[in-house]
């Protein structure tokens, strides 16, 4: 069952930014749902404790990476128990309250959906995450197909997430629509070919720029 479908935007405004896709293939934090400041938090109050400290502008233009890459900026050479503030700051996220979803996003997909098309996550966030998350928001028909941070052999910025949604919706990566919000996710879709929508403020904006490939 599908949760109630937003009205952001007309119709005519998603077949625009869904034209000539043959495929839509979506991030997930930042993306379909509005958690930063969550993910924030969760991440703070789990390094807190070793007395590091995490810059919120750093963080907003690193957020895309994976955790683990996340946590190794942050400390550099300082020997943490990275695992421990990994498990600390998932078991935040899991507790806490739901994030909320990003309108426009589900809009599209909505849009993507009575189309026809094919739809997917790609995520360089844990499945334990992105899988539980999906379920609590009812979410799991709008997205049939999810990538995470263990699907792939690597994370963003590398394309591997979005060329392997491509290739699980059976689509040419040159022909899928991906929408992001960071710059590491950006930077994966635009390097696996595919034509990129990116969230600014709620709003899906193209990125202009030449297309790899």
């Amino acid at each position: 069952m599908h949760p109630p479908q937003p009205e952001p935007a007309a119709a005519p405004e998603l077949d625009e930014l869904l034209q000539d896709a043959d495929g839509l293939i979506v991030d997930w934090d930042g993306t379909v749902v509005d958690n930063a400041e969550i993910r924030f938090n969760a991440l703070q109050q789990a390094l807190a404790p070793y007395g590091v400290d995490v810059d919120p502008q750093w963080y907003t233009l690193n957020c895309g990476l994976p955790i683990r890459k996340i946590v190794a900026l942050l400390t550099g050479p300082q020997t943490l128990p990275i695992e421990d503030v990994i498990a600390a700051s998932r078991r935040q996220l899991l507790t806490g309250p739901p994030p909320r979803l990003i309108d426009n996003t589900i809009a599209l997909l909505h849009r993507a959906e009575a189309l026809g098309l094919p739809r997917a996550v790609a995520s360089a966030a844990a499945g334990v995450l992105v899988h539980p998350a999906i379920d609590r928001l009812g979410l799991k028909a709008l997205l049939p197909v999810v990538v995470t941070a263990e699907s792939v052999p690597r994370g963003k910025p590398a394309p591997d997430a979005y060329l392997e949604a491509a290739r699980l919706i059976a689509r040419a990566p040159a022909r899928c629509l991906a929408v992001d919000d960071a710059p590491a996710g950006i930077t994966s879709a635009l390097d696996a070919g595919m034509r990129v929508l990116a969230v600014r403020d709620g709003l899906l904006v193209p990125v202009a720029g030449r297309i790899p490939g």
